[in-house]
């Protein structure tokens, strides 16, 4: 049996100017949507009547307004639905990736299929040979000898 997890992601397409990339496009996942969430039944339905269940939310000004109604709207009883400290690195990833073009959209992941995406951070090891630095073709011993000497 598969296990779907269903994710709310907030991303951007990212950004070149002449050439430069300013931003190379980034996604985060900033919400898991699971049952175990308050107001469960009633997020499903608010993202149902936005359409984000068949499309994603690209329009910057809706992007900002899904964050903040989503925050406000759906307290889980005793706290928000992202601490403080977590909305305040939303709002600033809102408006440092405006220029880049935003969007919102559900990410689902089956578990069993080998397509989950590990949250944390992966360790690589690079190992790299020494590179001998080659002699030089311009000054050698004898040249710098008669560098020295005409001093």
């Amino acid at each position: 049996m598969l296990q779907e997890n269903v994710y709310l992601v907030l991303g951007c397409y990212g950004r070149k100017e002449d050439g430069f990339t300013l931003c190379p496009s980034t996604e985060n996942r900033i919400l898991r949507i699971d049952d175990s969430l308050a107001y469960f039944e009633e997020i499903w339905s608010y993202l149902e009547t936005i359409g984000l269940l068949d499309k994603p939310l690209i329009n910057i000004n809706a992007v900002q307004n899904f964050v903040f109604r989503m925050q406000d709207r759906f307290d889980q009883k005793i706290k928000k639905l992202w601490s403080e400290q977590q909305f305040n690195t939303l709002e600033r990833f809102i408006h440092m990736h405006k220029t880049c073009g935003l969007y919102v959209r559900l990410l689902v992941i089956n578990e069993g299929d080998g397509a989950f995406i590990l949250e944390g951070l992966e360790r690589v090891e690079i190992r790299g040979t020494k590179i001998e630095e080659p002699e030089s073709k311009y000054l050698n011993e004898s040249n710098l000898v008669t560098i020295r000497s005409r001093r």
